[in-house]
């Protein structure tokens, strides 16, 4: 069945390009991401840094891990999928082959033996090409990261050798589990029906779709449940990528029963026209195509779409997190904060000076580092001046033996800890919790402490004062004080939250370049790729239509129309998956705030919409004329 193989590999090589394609870029962002994460993993921050400098390194270096961690996981959900969903076209582009050789006496654990003997080898070629890309992949992910300040510049990620071992694992589980479910579906039909293409053989709803599209739909609709009735807004975003790519699963195994609506749709134009009416009528004839090419557009839109959704709404949810009571919000390097006592018109001035400290967490025998800043803070004007509530304790209760868990911490803090200790100066203070900030997408600070506690040389870092007024005070004559005393900015909440939402889109916009960058690249090369194949393999179809009298660009025309109606039954779908990960952040938002805050990128939709249709029609228009090129007589008579 090997020699088979090899012989299928050289004979119909046309069928296998888009699965090679998608493993072996599968396989590269698989090695990029393991390689970037295992470096990151185990490098130790230079000796030669200063405390500011290694905690800048450790924290680079945890994003860095998140982020490309979250790009592995979309990689890997992407490989499945697309590996899956092309091998099972080009099986189901070959049941006629798969038919004749049963007919001639092969049987199906043949059949199916052949087909993982090629998955076999498309999972070697793959692993060998997608490790090599991998390595430029690697190099390319570490600059963007480093670029955007989410990986240290200096930290090396040699090519371990897990990690090659890795991405032939990934290769062959990918492939081989696709070829079988694919050699299953083949083999069910009879060699007849499927020479015949009878109506059993061209349903596509089978009971092992149903099953599938059912269990993902389920899945969706028990995220979208736990995010709505979750209380803050780190769950729905948490839940908003798995919601994506379930309910990308379920639009993907439930796209057949679209098909017939879109063939509804044109018939009136069909009437008008023949080569509508041909596409049309291969929309219907067809239905398994169809299905599969929507497949790799319903994931592309909805990971796209979807992800900018959730960012975007994050972004938006930020001005209503940034809460302060305070008339003006003054930031700086050197603020003299004793300056402030004597500047007229200030009633209360609270101080928060990011501080190079690290709190050590200790809870059953085994203590961490916990993640996040350190913030020192007067207790009292913290009090006085911040807005939100903790999720358990009391603010009241915050002092020089306390500290406060701050809104911009992990969510891998959690529960009661045996032990919370700070060094400072060479001394280590045992602190209490005094209360808990809930956490939220736009908070940056990790633990509040008593600045009473700090020496006045580590109280010269980086400090913002929220700042209230006395009433009747004209602003501008405190704005300039507050600039003389050494502040480099002075703004108005208002203000500040602006630039901060400014900031945190921009952070966002890097985000998603560096985790949907990839992988919507990916999935559009699938889209491309699974419409050329499907285009090159109806060389026969094609010349009998030559040989009834229709023209070449009429040809083209029909075979333009059949592929946009297949881009947008995947628009459709998709965009129906990106909605419904947002499901929960608007009842999380409109709970929080009284007024659901919402963005869904519908300009975004639109670009993708015009971007894909524009590729569509030309790969199409390129895939026909290249199919054509054959004469019509020698098409029909070759043997396919």
């Amino acid at each position: 069945m090997i020699r088979l193989a090899l012989r299928t590999f050289a004979d119909r090589w046309q069928l296998f390009v888009g699965t090679l394609l998608a493993v072996t870029a599968g396989v590269a962002i698989v090695h990029a991401g393991l390689t970037i994460i295992l470096g990151v993993e185990n490098a130790d921050a230079p000796t030669s840094l200063t405390p500011e400098q290694a905690e800048a390194f450790r924290l680079a270096a945890a994003d860095g891990s998140e982020l490309t961690g979250i790009a592995l996981m979309i990689g890997i959900f992407l490989t499945i999928f697309v590996v899956g969903s092309t091998f099972g076209f080009a099986v189901d582009q070959r049941r006629g082959d798969l038919a004749i050789l049963r007919l001639g006496g092969v049987t199906r654990r043949q059949i199916r033996r052949l087909l993982l003997g090629e998955a076999f080898l498309a999972a070697l070629l793959g692993a060998a090409a997608g490790a090599l890309l991998g390595t430029v992949l690697t190099t390319v992910q570490r600059t963007v990261l480093s670029r955007l300040g989410f990986f240290p510049e200096d930290l090396a990620t040699p090519i371990e050798p897990v990690v090659l071992v890795v991405d032939l694992i990934a290769a062959l589980t990918v492939c081989l589990a696709g070829a079988r479910g694919a050699a299953k579906s083949a083999t069910k039909v009879s060699s007849l029906d499927a020479l015949r293409r009878s109506s059993g053989e061209r349903r596509v709803m089978t009971l092992g779709r149903w099953i599938v599209a059912i269990t993902a739909l389920a899945l969706t609709a028990l995220q979208a449940y736990f995010s709505a009735t979750a209380g803050g807004l780190l769950v729905p975003l948490l839940l908003g990528l798995g919601i994506i790519m379930t309910g990308s699963v379920a639009m993907s195994r439930l796209s057949p029963l679209l098909v017939p609506a879109a063939a509804l749709a044109l018939t009136p134009w069909s009437r008008r026209s023949p080569v509508a009416g041909l596409a049309v009528a291969n929309l219907r004839d067809a239905v398994r195509r169809t299905a599969s090419g929507a497949a790799p557009m319903i994931v592309l839109v909805s990971l796209v779409m979807g992800l900018q959704g959730i960012v975007n709404t994050q972004t938006e949810s930020g001005a209503a997190t940034l809460i302060f009571d305070a008339d003006l919000i003054a930031t700086g390097e050197n603020i003299d904060l004793s300056a402030l006592e004597n500047i007229n018109g200030i009633s209360l001035a609270s101080p928060e000076t990011v501080v190079p400290l690290s709190v050590q967490l200790t809870t059953g025998g085994a203590t961490t580092t916990g993640p996040g800043t350190v913030v020192a803070v007067d207790p009292d004007a913290f009090n006085a001046t911040h807005l939100q509530q903790p999720d358990s304790g009391r603010v009241a209760d915050f002092g020089p033996d306390t500290l406060i868990f701050g809104p911009g911490l992990e969510s891998t803090i959690d529960g009661a800890y045996d032990q919370i200790t700070v060094d400072i100066d060479g001394r280590t203070l045992v602190l209490s919790e005094a209360a808990r900030m809930s956490a939220t997408p736009t908070g940056t600070d990790g633990y509040y402490i008593d600045r009473s506690l700090l020496p006045a040389d580590l109280l010269q870092g980086p400090t913002t004062v929220l700042v209230q007024l006395a009433p009747g005070v004209e602003t501008a004559v405190v704005e300039s004080a507050l600039t003389a005393a050494g502040a480099s900015t002075v703004q108005t909440p208002a203000e500040f939250t602006e630039e901060q939402n400014r900031a945190n889109a921009a952070g966002n916009r890097a985000v998603m370049v560096m985790i949907v960058g990839l992988g919507s690249l990916y999935a559009l090369i699938s889209v491309l790729s699974t419409l050329a194949i499907s285009i090159s393999q109806r060389r026969s179809e094609l010349a009998t239509l030559r040989l009834s009298g229709l023209t070449r660009r009429q040809i083209q025309h029909s075979t333009v129309i059949e592929a946009l109606a297949v881009t947008t039954i995947g628009l459709i779908l998709g965009a129906v998956a990106a909605v419904l990960s947002l499901v929960g952040l608007w009842a999380s938002t409109y709970r929080l705030y009284g007024a659901p805050v919402i963005a869904i990128p519908w300009t975004l939709l639109g670009a993708i919409t015009l971007l894909v249709a524009t590729l569509t029609t030309i790969t199409a228009l390129l895939a026909t004329r290249a199919a054509m090129k054959v004469p019509a007589i020698r098409a029909l008579g070759a043997n396919e």
